[in-house]
């Protein structure tokens, strides 16, 4: 196997366990009782945004950093933006 094969293998391995570990946390932030939902918004927005400093001072790729962006939207709209789920409630 030429070595661009084996990496081509590893990287769709790859793609399919990210693709599956979303899948899980899609279903437990569905789950997500609504009193949590705004811890777990505030503990994500924290966590994304040292990530995002650490990608910005980093020497990761574009697309890795486009691919976190995007990422990083697509899991805020599941959980909803914070005081949505609050305006809902009121």
């Amino acid at each position: 196997m030429s070595d661009f094969a084996r990496l081509s293998e590893q990287i769709s391995e790859l793609q399919g366990s990210l693709l599956a570990m979303e899948c899980f946390l899609n279903s437990l932030a569905e789950a997500l009782p609504a009193d949590s939902r705004p811890v777990v918004q505030a503990f994500y927005a924290s966590e994304s945004e040292a990530f995002r400093a650490a990608l910005m001072s980093s020497t990761a790729p574009e697309a890795t950093v486009n691919a976190f962006e995007r990422d990083v939207q697509r899991a805020l709209h599941l959980l909803g933006e914070p005081g949505i789920e609050a305006a809902r409630e009121g």
